[in-house]
């Protein structure tokens, strides 16, 4: 006997829906009736365009330098305050022009050992204040400090000593040329800057007086060679300053000159040359290594009371130390500003100046007329570009 077949009942229609999304998925339709691409055993790869490199970092360190600072009497006179000393108020018109600098180098030509007004002396042997030199620092903002020259050996050890001492308390970036002792002459002064490594050497072929042997370092003797050797090996930039030349010489001399190329030959950076009391030529020179040195065989005075015109003309040399990536360091931008040491005299007397000033030469055009009949602004710059040469931009 046969039995009848029942129908299945109907599906609720969320069951329904549920197996047919089931359906579509097991069947790789899409929304759209594509079928799916298909699926690869390899993982996708993803395409992007690779960065640019970054540009190597520069990195540049600022150096400004000035000429001899003599303080003769009527710069101690005017410079007196009621509690002390301010030289600074001298530079007040040029300091714009290096005061942003990283390294500000000023040749201090004198013992900065006086502690009473008895122990003042002025030409031809010179002692000043110790407010000196802490005016120079605290206010004219000097920052690398030569004390290799003949008026450092004026007087007596004790000087040096006490000039020193008191720089120690100012705590310069640089300093070197005279010493208290055989090991400090023996250290060579660095400072590091912006990742630089900055040596500064300092050497005079001139003396006043009888010296120790270490108190002032000095071009004879085997110093100056062992120090160059060993600063090339430890700095990045080898500065040396070097008293020397011929007074009033705007023209090098024969001693000059061989000592420059002994310089460039060890591999010196930069040669700051003070002396003359005048400008002279600057240079870059080749060097056997494949670098350059830039010269300045004198930057003239920047302070003092010497009435000629030429002494009066100084100014103010600056370059940049510049290093690309891990590359060398390089001189570059060598500019010279150049100025004018102003004052009134009045008779013969060195203490007979008044109205001391150091004024950019681009604002001393009236005083230069006052002062020396034929001569003005112009006519000194024409000197400056002269002397100093082409290898350098004199900046009006």
């Amino acid at each position: 006997m046969s039995r009848m077949r029942h129908l299945p009942r109907s599906l609720p229609l969320s069951l329904t829906v549920g197996l047919l999304g089931l359906t579509l998925a097991l069947t790789g339709c899409t929304s759209n009736g594509a079928p799916d691409a298909p699926a690869s055993s390899t993982p996708e790869q993803t395409s992007s365009t690779p960065s640019a490199p970054s540009a190597p970092t520069e990195q540049r360190v600022t150096v400004s330098a000035m000429g001899d600072m003599l303080p003769h009497q009527a710069v101690n006179a005017e410079a007196k305050t009621t509690g002390g000393y301010d030289y600074g108020r001298y530079f007040d018109a040029i300091r714009p022009i290096y005061q942003s600098s990283d390294l500000v180098f000023c040749n201090e030509e004198v013992l900065a050992s006086a502690t009473s007004p008895a122990q003042i002396t002025t030409y031809p042997r010179f002692r000043a204040p110790t407010q000196f030199a802490e005016s120079l620092s605290r206010d004219v903002g000097c920052n690398d400090i030569n004390l290799a020259n003949n008026h450092m050996a004026d007087y007596e050890q004790a000087d040096i000593d006490r000039t020193r001492d008191t720089w120690d308390a100012l705590r310069p970036k640089l300093i070197a040329g005279a010493n208290r002792s055989s090991e400090e002459q023996r250290t060579i002064a660095y400072t590091e800057i912006n990742g630089m490594k900055i040596a500064q050497l300092a050497f005079t072929a001139q003396s006043n007086m009888g010296h120790t042997t270490f108190g002032l370092n000095t071009t004879d003797g085997p110093l100056m060679d062992e120090q160059l050797t060993e600063a090339r090996k430890q700095a990045d930039i080898v500065i040396v300053s070097m008293h020397w030349g011929t007074e009033d010489s705007t023209a090098t001399d024969a001693p000059q000159r061989e000592l420059t190329q002994k310089l460039v030959n060890a591999g010196a950076d930069v040669v700051i040359g003070t002396g003359p009391h005048v400008l002279q030529p600057a240079e870059f020179i080749d060097r056997p290594d494949g670098g350059r040195t830039l010269v300045w065989n004198s930057l003239g005075n920047m302070l003092s009371t010497q009435v000629p015109v030429n002494n009066r003309t100084g100014g103010i040399a600056q370059w940049q130390l510049v290093r690309t990536g891990d590359g060398p360091v390089t001189v570059e931008q060598a500019t010279f500003t150049p100025t004018f040491m102003d004052f009134v005299a009045r008779g013969v007397s060195l203490g007979a100046r008044h109205g001391l000033r150091i004024l950019p030469m681009s604002q001393a055009d009236e005083r230069v007329r006052s002062e020396f009949p034929g001569e003005s602004a112009d006519s000194r710059y024409a000197f400056v570009q002269k002397t100093v040469g082409d290898q350098v931009q004199v900046v009006r």
